[in-house]
């Protein structure tokens, strides 16, 4: 959101537009304005002049009180109708003690209650009417053409990679664990002959180390459970990550949350 100073071009050209294509602007009541903008995206609406009655302190015809810029990011586009004083900051709408509610606003001024609106100024006025400018919706597909060369490319190196595999090579794969297994049984590994059932301990302490691959004792070590196939360092550590990524995603839930009522009208708890 900004304020005057970065809008004064802008709203330079704003207003040349507006005396130069008034019939693309249509009056608005403020029952039908609210309605209109009480939207989170415009496609066919966009700049919006507020008319007010004689409530401010200005003597002037035809001044312009106020302006303000509203920007699809942040809170909602259309919090600005029920807290225009604080639609630069919008920070400001996460605040629970004031919340704001765009169709609560829309559903009063509907019903005849009238729409006053505290300006940045610090003036209060009514809004007796709106002049809304009409454009033609521009929704369209935007992407980057040498990323989409890049990645065509690189789909079509992989393509032909898998087609070479597929086509010259003619030996087994080892995919699943049963092929591993089929494929030891058709043609033993050399390394492991005379080998007897060997343990994780007996791999790394003993074999590794140039110790004979005979015959040995059974060495009973009672029940083994099946957590203890993963050593401690590796339990901790996915413990660990586990933790941290569960911790992060119920901060971000109950974050989202409790703003949720802020950006959507839709609360997520009773969804």
């Amino acid at each position: 959101m900004y304020y005057k100073d970065d809008y004064t071009e802008f709203l330079t050209d704003v207003l040349g537009e507006y005396n130069t294509s008034t019939s693309s602007y249509e009056d608005l009541t403020p029952s039908e304005c609210t309605k209109l903008y009480n939207a989170n995206y415009m496609t066919n609406h966009r700049n919006l002049f507020l008319i007010t009655k004689d409530s401010s302190n200005t003597t002037n015809n035809n001044t312009l009180l106020d302006i303000i810029g509203v920007r699809g990011d942040g809170a909602l586009p259309s919090s600005w109708m029920c807290a225009y004083y604080r639609a630069g900051q919008a920070r400001l709408y996460l605040e629970s003690s004031s919340p704001c509610n765009p169709t609560e606003l829309a559903a009063n001024v509907t019903s005849g209650i009238p729409w006053r609106v505290n300006l940045t100024t610090g003036e209060e006025v009514e809004i007796s009417g709106c002049k809304s400018e009409r454009t033609a919706e521009r929704c369209k597909v935007l992407f980057s053409l040498e990323i989409m060369v890049v990645v065509i490319g690189c789909n079509l190196v992989k393509a032909f990679c898998m087609v070479m595999a597929v086509v010259r090579s003619r030996e087994p794969t080892l995919v699943t664990l049963g092929d591993a297994v089929d494929s030891f049984l058709r043609t033993p590994d050399p390394t492991t002959i005379g080998m007897c059932s060997a343990n994780r301990e007996f791999i790394e302490r003993k074999w590794r180390h140039g110790w004979r691959t005979g015959p040995r004792q059974w060495e009973q070590k009672g029940v083994q459970r099946w957590w203890t196939c993963v050593s401690k360092k590796r339990w901790i550590t996915c413990n660990f990550f586990c933790s941290i990524t569960i911790i992060f995603a119920g901060i971000l839930l109950r974050m989202g949350m409790v703003n949720d009522g802020v950006y959507w009208s839709i609360d997520l708890k009773s969804m």
